[in-house]
C-alpha cells in the first residue's frame, strides 16, 4: 500500500484532526467482528490500517470529493476487480489468437542446460496451457493493479490542478475584494460576495467553504480562515490567508492590504504562466520528435524491409491509421489537461444563457402553444364537456381570457422568428451549431460523388487512384464541416479579442468622466459615441437599460451576458458589485480597467511567446511533407516503372524483388500520412496558440490544402 515517505514532514495535530476521520478502533476480536458486520471485510481492513493513507485523505478533502479514504479505497478495489476480470478476458482472447497462429506451440524455452532443464522438459507438453495461463494472469494483474493505483493517485493530480487554478485566478479575486472593501463593505460581506461569484472559479469555491464554515458550523471568522488555510491545495492562497489572518489579528487596514496583495500575486501569476509556456515549448519539441521524425524513420525502415522481401503492410497500416492518430489525440488531450488551470474562462452565471438553451426554451414553448391549438381545434370540432370551456372559469377560480392564448401564440412565433431568422448570427455566437447544417451535407457529399461516378468506395479504387478517391470521400466531407466551423469560430474569437483590447480604454474613459462629475448614464452615452462596432451598440443598450429600469446592477449583468465574453464577465461583476457599495465609482472603474488590461497582457504575452513554437511545428510538418514527396517521386516512381526483376551484370538476380513490393500501397500510405500529419500538426498549433482545437482548424485546413497541391503537382 502507498504510505507516507519517511522523509515527509509530519502534519500538525490540528491538520491531522481536520483531514482525517475521527474514528478509533481497537484490535479486539469483538470490535473487528462488529466492524466486518457493519462495513464488510475490505472496508474494515482499510479502517484498521489508516496510517498509510493520511495523504490520500488530504487529497480527497482538497479536491472536495466528499468521502473518506476507506470508502474511496473500497470503491477502488471493486473497480480493480472488474478491470482485472476484463484484462483476464483480454488475455484469454490473446491466448486463443496466439494458439491459432501457432506462436505458443512454437515457443522455445530459454533454459537449455543445467538443473532446471529436466523440469522444463517435463513441462514442455503443457507449455501452451502454461503460457496461456501466464498471459491471462499477467494482463489481468496489470489491469487490476493499474486501475487501483491510478485511482489512488488521481486525487493528488486533481488537487494539484485545483491549486494551479486557484493561483491563476487569485490576483483577480483579490482585486474584486479590494474594490468591495474600498467601497465600505464589511469583510464578512466581501467573503460572501466572492463565494457567490462563480466567475472566480476555484477561488470562489474556497471562499464558499469559508462562508459555509461560519454559517452552518457556527465558527468565527478566524477559525474559518484557519480551516481554509489548512485545507487549500494552493500554496499561494495559503500564504494569502496567513497574511490576512495577521492583518486581521493586528487590526490593520484590510483595504490597503488587499491593494498590495493584488500586485504581488499578479507577479506570481506571471511567473506561473512563464513556467507553463516553458512546458508547452518542451511538449512542442517532443511532438516534432515523436510524430514527425519517428514516423519518417519507421516508414522508411518498413519500406526497406519490404524491398528485402518482408511483409510489412500490417505494421505500416497500424502505424499510419491507428498508432500515430491515437498518439496525436492523446498528446492533444495531455496539453488540454495541462492547460486547464490556465484558461481563465469564467463559470456561467444565472444571467447567462447559451444559444442552444434559448432555442430549446423557445421550441418547448412553441410546442406547448401548438398542443394548445390542437386541443382548441378538437374542442371546437367535437365539443367539450369540461367546465372551463363552458364557463370560462379555470380550475383555480381564475377567469380564462381567450385573448391570452392569442397573445401567447403570437409572442412565441415572434420569438422563434427572431431567434432563427438570422442563422448566421446564431452560428457566429455558437460555432458548433453550424454542424447541424454542415454534417448532413458532409454525409450526402460522398454519396453524391459515388452516384456521379467521381469516386468508387473500394480498396481497389483507392489503390488505383488514391488522390481522387481520398479527396471526394474523405477530404471533401472534412472541409464541408471544418471550413464553416473555422470561419464562425474565428469571427467570434476576433470579436472577443477586439472587446478585450478596447474594454480597458472604455473603462478608463468612464472613470475620467465620473471624476469630472458626469453621471454614469451620461458617461455611457459619451463613450458610446466615441466607440464603434459591437461595443458601442452594447454600451448604448446598457445606457438605455439603466435609464429606463433604474437598476444598474441588473443592467450590468445583462450587459455581460450580451457581450458573451467570459473573461469580461468577471470585470463587469466587479463594477456592478463595487458600484453598489462604493460612492467612488471612478476608483472602481479604474481598478476594473487595470484588471482587464493585466488579463489581456497575460494572454497576449502567451500568444507572442508561443509563436516561435508554432513555427517549429509547422516547419516540422513541411520537412515531413518534403521527405514523403521525395520518397514517392524519386524512389517509388522509378521502381514502379521496372517490371522485371533486377539482375546484376553477371546474370545473377539481386536479393531485391521489385515485383513483389506493394508500391501502390506505399503511395496510398504516403498520401494519407501527409493528410493525417497536417490535421494533427494544425490542431496542435491551435492548442499552443489559443488553447483551443478549433483555433487549430485553420492551420489544419491550410496544411491539408498544401499537401493536396503538392501531391497533385508531383
Amino acid at each position: 500500500m502507498p504510505a507516507d515517505s519517511p522523509s515527509s514532514v509530519p502534519l500538525p495535530d490540528y491538520e491531522v484532526e481536520q483531514y482525517f476521520p475521527r474514528e478509533h478502533f481497537d484490535d479486539s476480536p469483538e470490535d473487528v467482528r462488529r466492524l466486518r458486520e457493519r462495513y464488510g471485510y475490505v472496508r474494515t481492513y482499510f479502517k484498521r490500517h489508516p496510517a498509510g493513507h493520511r495523504d490520500l485523505q488530504r487529497w480527497l478533502n482538497q479536491t472536495r470529493i466528499g468521502m473518506t479514504y476507506d470508502v474511496y479505497l473500497t470503491q477502488s478495489v471493486k473497480m480493480a476487480l472488474v478491470a482485472a476480470a476484463l484484462g483476464s478476458l483480454l488475455g484469454l482472447a490473446v491466448t486463443l489468437v496466439l494458439t491459432q497462429m501457432g506462436v505458443l506451440a512454437n515457443a522455445s524455452s530459454p533454459v537449455r542446460v543445467g538443473v532446471g532443464y529436466n523440469l522444463v522438459a517435463l513441462l514442455l507438453p503443457y507449455k501452451v496451457f502454461i503460457l496461456g495461463t501466464f498471459l491471462v494472469l499477467l494482463l489481468g494483474g496489470l489491469s487490476g493493479a493499474g486501475t487501483y493505483y491510478a485511482r489512488y493517485y488521481m486525487p493528488r493530480s486533481r488537487a494539484e490542478m485545483r491549486g494551479r487554478s486557484v493561483d491563476v485566478l487569485l490576483p483577480h479575486a483579490i482585486v474584486y475584494m479590494y474594490a468591495l472593501s474600498h467601497g465600505g463593505m464589511s469583510f464578512l460581506e466581501v467573503i460572501r460576495s466572492v463565494a457567490d461569484a462563480p466567475d472566480y472559479g476555484e477561488v470562489s469555491r474556497e471562499f464558499e467553504m469559508i462562508d459555509r464554515d461560519m454559517e452552518l458550523f457556527g465558527n468565527d471568522l478566524f477559525t474559518a480562515l484557519r480551516n481554509a488555510r489548512n485545507l487549500t491545495p494552493s500554496i499561494n492562497f495559503e500564504q494569502f490567508l496567513d497574511d490576512l489572518l495577521s492583518v486581521l489579528d493586528s487590526g490593520g487596514d484590510v483595504t490597503a492590504f488587499l491593494d498590495r496583495e493584488s500586485s504581488t500575486y499578479l507577479e506570481e501569476a506571471r511567473d506561473e504562466q512563464e513556467d507553463f509556456i516553458e512546458t508547452l515549448s518542451m511538449l512542442s519539441e517532443v511532438f516534432v520528435a515523436a510524430f514527425v521524425a519517428a514516423p519518417l524513420l519507421l516508414i522508411v525502415t518498413l519500406m526497406v524491409i519490404s524491398f528485402l522481401g518482408g511483409n510489412t503492410l500490417v505494421q505500416l497500416y497500424a502505424l499510419n491509421y491507428l498508432i500515430f492518430p491515437l498518439g496525436m489525440a492523446l498528446f492533444l488531450l495531455l496539453i488540454d489537461v495541462l492547460s486547464a488551470p490556465y484558461t481563465q474562462d469564467t463559470v456561467r452565471t444565472k444571467h447567462d444563457t447559451t444559444v442552444v438553451e434559448e432555442i430549446w426554451a423557445t421550441l418547448r414553448e412553441f410546442a406547448a402553444v401548438v398542443r394548445r391549438e390542437i386541443e382548441r381545434a378538437r374542442e371546437e370540432r367535437w365539443g367539450d364537456s369540461g367546465e372551463t370551456a363552458s364557463t370560462g372559469v379555470a380550475s383555480d377560480g381564475g377567469v380564462v381570457d381567450a385573448r391570452f392564448d392569442h397573445y401567447r401564440r403570437e409572442n412565441v412565433v415572434s420569438n422563434l422568428r427572431e431567434l432563427v431568422g438570422d442563422p448566421v448570427d446564431i452560428m457566429r455566437r455558437q460555432p458548433y451549431l453550424s454542424a447541424f447544417v454542415t454534417v448532413p451535407i458532409a454525409l450526402v457529399a460522398p454519396i453524391a460523388a459515388v452516384v456521379l461516378g467521381l469516386a468508387t468506395p473500394s480498396i481497389d479504387a483507392m489503390l488505383a487512384d488514391p488522390y481522387n478517391t481520398t479527396v471526394w470521400l474523405v477530404v471533401l466531407p472534412f472541409a464541408i464541416v471544418a471550413i464553416p466551423l473555422t470561419v464562425f469560430h474565428e469571427l467570434r474569437t476576433r470579436r472577443e479579442r477586439t472587446l478585450e483590447r478596447r474594454f480597458p480604454d472604455t473603462l478608463n474613459l468612464l472613470s475620467s468622466a465620473n471624476q469630472m462629475g458626469i453621471p454614469l448614464v451620461e458617461a455611457l452615452a459619451l463613450v458610446s459615441r466615441w466607440s464603434s462596432g459591437a461595443l458601442a451598440d452594447e454600451l448604448r443598450a446598457l445606457r438605455n437599460d439603466i435609464r429606463w429600469n433604474y437598476d444598474a446592477h441588473t443592467a450590468l449583468m445583462a450587459f455581460a451576458s450580451r457581450l458573451g465574453v467570459p473573461q469580461l464577465s468577471r470585470v463587469i461583476r466587479l463594477i456592478a458589485s463595487g458600484g453598489r457599495t462604493s460612492g467612488d465609482l471612478s476608483r472602481v472603474l479604474s481598478v476594473a480597467a487595470e484588471d482587464t488590461r493585466n488579463r489581456y497582457k497575460l494572454e497576449k504575452s502567451r500568444r507572442r511567446a508561443m509563436g516561435s513554437y508554432i513555427a517549429i511545428v509547422v516547419m516540422g510538418y513541411l520537412v515531413y511533407l518534403f521527405v514523403i514527396l521525395m520518397l514517392g517521386a524519386s524512389y517509388l516512381a522509378p521502381l514502379a516503372e521496372m517490371t522485371a526483376p533486377t539482375t546484376a551484370s553477371n546474370g545473377q538476380e539481386l536479393p531485391i524483388g521489385i515485383a513483389s513490393v506493394p508500391l501502390a500501397n506505399f503511395h496510398v500510405v504516403f498520401f494519407h500520412s501527409a493528410l493525417i500529419q497536417a490535421v494533427g500538426s494544425g490542431l496542435l498549433a491551435g492548442k499552443l496558440a489559443d488553447n483551443s482545437a478549433l483555433s487549430g482548424l485553420k492551420y489544419a485546413l491550410g496544411l491539408s490544402a498544401l499537401a493536396l497541391v503538392a501531391f497533385a503537382l508531383v
